[in-house]
C-alpha cells in the first residue's frame, strides 16, 4: 500500500517533522560539535579525530561484548583508547613510578604485531574457490511487470581467471617469486600471480598505531616501487594492495577495498573486517600482558585467532 504506515506508533500518528525537531537537530549538532572542540584540547585522548579518515570504526555488538570478548580484553580495549593503560609513562605521569627508561615502548610493542596476514591469506583462497559460484539475490518484481537482468556485474579481480597462484610465507618456510616472472628477492606478505592473464596481485600488511596508517601506507607502497616496475617491463599487469590494521583493532579503509575488489560479499567482509579485527587486538593484548619480558629472550608465539 502507498503511503501505509510501516511503524508501531499507532494509527494516525504520524505527523510531518515540525520546527521543534528542527529546532531539536541544530541543539543535538551544537552539543556534539561542543564535544569534538573538548576532545580536540585534550592533549592525549584527541587522536580520535584524527583517525576517522583512513579508518573504518569498530562496530562492537552486544553479541560481540557478551560472548566473544572477555572482561579483561574489553578493559584492554577501552584503556588503549583512553591512552590510560598502566604503561610506565603513565605510572610516571600519575606519580605512581620514578623510572623513566623504558626497554621498549608500548607503541613500538603493539607495532612489532604481524599476525592478521594469516587471516588475509585465508580470504584471498576463499575468493579463489568461490571463483565459479553464482550468488543470486531475490528481488522484488512488481505483479504485472517483468523481471529484468542486470548487466551490471561486480568488480573482481580474481575471477577473471583460474590459474591464480597464491604465495606466501610460512613458520617453516619462505616463497621466492618464480624467476619467469620477475628475478627479485623482494617478497610481499602476499604475492598472487596468472600467466594467463600476465597478471600480479601484491598484497603487504601493517599493523602500526592507528595515526601512523597514512604515513606507514605510503612508506609500504615505496617499499615496492621497483618490484612494481620491474613486473611492469616483464608486461605483467600490477595491483598492490598496502592494507593495514591499527593494533588496536581499527581496520583501515584501503583493507575494506581489497576485499571489495576480490569481489567478496557484504557478509563475507563484515565477518572478515570482525576477525581480523579481533586478531590485532588479542594479539596486542598478548604483547602487552608480556611487556615485562625481554623481546630477545623468545617466549610463546602468538597464535591465531579462531
Amino acid at each position: 500500500m502507498i503511503g501505509a504506515q510501516s511503524n508501531r506508533v499507532g494509527l494516525g500518528s504520524n505527523r510531518k517533522v515540525q520546527d521543534a525537531d528542527i529546532l531539536k537537530s541544530f541543539i543535538r549538532q551544537d552539543e556534539n560539535d561542543k564535544y569534538k572542540i573538548h576532545v580536540m584540547n585534550l592533549e592525549m585522548q584527541n587522536e580520535c579525530l584524527d583517525i576517522g579518515d583512513f579508518c573504518i570504526p569498530l562496530a562492537l555488538k552486544w553479541r560481540t561484548l557478551i560472548h566473544d570478548w572477555s572482561p579483561a580484553l574489553l578493559k584492554f580495549y577501552l584503556n588503549a583508547f583512553q591512552m590510560t593503560l598502566p604503561d610506565q609513562s603513565n605510572l610516571v605521569r600519575w606519580g605512581k613510578s620514578t623510572e623513566k627508561k623504558l626497554a621498549i615502548s608500548v607503541e613500538r610493542q603493539l607495532e612489532l604485531l604481524n599476525i592478521c596476514w594469516w587471516d588475509v591469506s585465508l580470504s584471498v583462497a576463499r575468493v579463489q574457490k568461490e571463483i565459479t559460484t553464482n550468488e543470486r539475490s531475490v528481488g522484488f518484481v512488481r505483479e504485472g511487470t517483468r523481471a529484468t537482468k542486470s548487466n551490471v556485474k561486480p568488480y573482481s579481480i580474481l575471477k577473471a581467471a583460474s590459474d591464480w597462484t597464491i604465495m606466501m610465507d610460512t613458520y617453516e618456510k619462505q616463497y621466492k617469486i618464480p624467476e619467469d616472472i620477475c628475478a627479485s628477492a623482494s617478497r610481499p606478505d602476499i604475492f598472487l600471480f596468472s600467466r594467463i592473464l600476465k597478471r600480479v596481485v601484491m598484497i603487504e600488511l601493517t599493523v602500526p598505531w592507528e595515526t601512523n596508517i597514512p604515513k606507514d601506507h605510503t612508506i609500504k607502497v615505496n617499499k615496492y616501487y621497483e618490484l612494481t616496475n620491474e613486473l611492469t617491463r616483464n608486461r605483467f599487469v600490477v595491483d598492490l594492495y598496502a592494507v593495514e590494521v591499527g593494533a588496536r583493532g581499527i581496520t583501515a579503509k584501503s583493507l575494506y577495498n581489497l576485499l571489495k575488489d576480490l569481489s567478496l560479499s557484504r557478509t563475507h567482509i563484515n565477518s572478515f573486517l570482525e576477525r581480523t579485527s579481533k586478531a590485532a587486538l588479542v594479539g596486542s593484548f598478548q604483547i602487552w600482558l608480556g611487556r615485562e619480558r625481554s623481546l630477545d629472550s623468545g617466549g610463546e608465539r602468538i597464535t591465531r585467532v579462531s
